[in-house]
């Protein structure tokens, strides 16, 4: 194997505002999240026969002087092939503060209609709606809790904990007779 063939697999390469940025490959529950909302949108778009598909890495050009990968991208091609409906980044110490600021600038200033950003290490998921000024503003927050989290929160009310047990998932707006459990997106992570 080529030294160039190595630094493919090594690194993640964007371009922002003309600078191109190499980013270390994820952990591997980052990568278990990723393909596990992959796979839930790709599950509905062929139960559904909806002419969409979700796809991992795949460089989204922006201009000339940018260019992505995001973790998920889920396009459809009764819309508009060319820019994705939803786009999901899963956050990493390393591209935080980019996916937070300059990226989810660039999605918005494109028309992505609806940006995810999911902590894996949290287990929280962010949903950003583009508005009218091409701006994002946060929709919803979810957070998947399991049984045993509920013993390590020692001052949590009764009603508080009922509240938290019924949010079981949600439908994403692009997608809205989409289900998705939040037990499906967390599946297989260890925290």
């Amino acid at each position: 194997m080529d030294a160039q063939a190595i630094n493919d697999d090594m690194f993640i390469k964007e371009k922002l505002d003309g600078k191109i940025y190499l980013m270390a490959r994820p952990p591997e529950e980052h990568t278990d999240v990723q393909y596990n909302i992959a796979n839930i949108f790709n599950d509905y778009f062929r139960k559904n026969k909806k002419k969409c598909i979700a796809r991992i890495e795949a460089q989204l050009d922006i201009d000339n002087d940018n260019y992505v990968v995001p973790d998920v991208m889920a396009f459809c091609y009764e819309t508009n092939k060319n820019i994705p409906m939803v786009v999901v980044e899963i956050l990493s110490k390393w591209t935080r503060n980019a996916d937070l600021g300059v990226k989810m600038k660039k999605y918005a200033a494109i028309g992505i209609k609806e940006y995810w950003i999911v902590d894996w290490m949290y287990c929280i998921i962010d949903i950003y709606v583009l508005n009218d000024d091409k701006k994002y503003i946060k929709y919803e927050s979810y957070t998947h809790y399991r049984n045993e989290d509920f013993s390590k929160i020692s001052k949590i009310r009764e009603e508080q904990k009922a509240d938290i047990e019924m949010t079981k998932g949600f439908h994403a707006l692009s997608f809205p007779e989409m289900e998705i459990s939040l037990e499906d997106v967390f599946y297989f992570v260890d925290r």
